[in-house]
């Protein structure tokens, strides 16, 4: 997070701090609690690229499996997380796996979520893990006017057909230099867009976001009666 890392001047997404020591610090803490759930991670990404050379998160699953009084949920944008498939399975019922999609629409993501993995590459990892007996859920997440529409039906669909067990829809919270950086994919992906009324929406847009959760909550019910939705706003 830019506050607490010293890149006050360098914009979100162009810089990545990697905490080398997480493996040293997480194996001393571990006795110490008394159980509970690791959640991997709440504000990056925890298979982002980088991740592929330094393996903590690997070695984060590795230490958290050899201790039964904690359960692991896991939240992220990369298929990459399969490649610890062995490991998850190991832990039964302790864990489960969600992916962030902000848009069903595969051009619109090159805009909006550039460093992802695909959509339909998502998509597809969450059907394998659901197929190795891992619970499954989806955080769709920020609702972005006029892009996470994109597609969207089609998409639950895809989710349900990949036994999702959970939906999860969230606002897009709005600050400071994070909103110019949007409007300025926005600005990419349709140039021409009227930019203030996406600003408008995007700052002060309560009831476009309760209207869009709605409609993904009827039309998620609809498609599985037995799955859940939240909306976490």
């Amino acid at each position: 997070m830019r506050r607490f890392s010293g890149h006050l001047q360098d914009a979100w997404g162009t810089f990545v701090d990697v905490k080398v020591n997480l493996l040293d610090v997480l194996s001393r803490e571990l006795p110490k609690r008394t159980g509970g759930v690791i959640w991997l991670s709440s504000v990056c990404d925890p298979y982002q690229p980088l991740e592929r050379k330094y393996r903590l998160t690997r070695g984060a699953i590795e230490l958290i499996l050899g201790y039964r009084k904690f359960s692991l949920s896991i939240l992220t944008k990369n298929a990459l997380v399969l490649r610890d498939l062995d490991l998850l399975k190991r832990m039964n019922h302790r864990v489960d796996v969600g992916f962030t999609i902000t848009t069903f629409n595969g051009n619109a993501q090159l805009f909006f979520e550039p460093h992802s993995s695909p959509v339909q590459e998502r998509i597809a990892a969450l059907g394998r893990l659901s197929g190795e007996g891992i619970d499954t859920w989806v955080f769709v997440a920020p609702m972005l006017p006029l892009v996470t529409e994109q597609g969207l039906e089609q998409g639950l669909r895809q989710l349900s057909e990949v036994h999702v067990k959970r939906l999860l829809t969230d606002r897009y919270n709005a600050r400071g230099m994070i909103i110019k950086q949007t409007l300025q994919a926005y600005e990419k992906w349709r140039p021409g867009l009227n930019l203030e009324e996406v600003w408008r929406l995007l700052w002060n847009g309560d009831d476009y976001y309760r209207q869009l959760d709605r409609k993904i909550a009827r039309a998620w019910k609809a498609l599985d009666h037995s799955a859940a939705h939240e909306a976490v706003f």
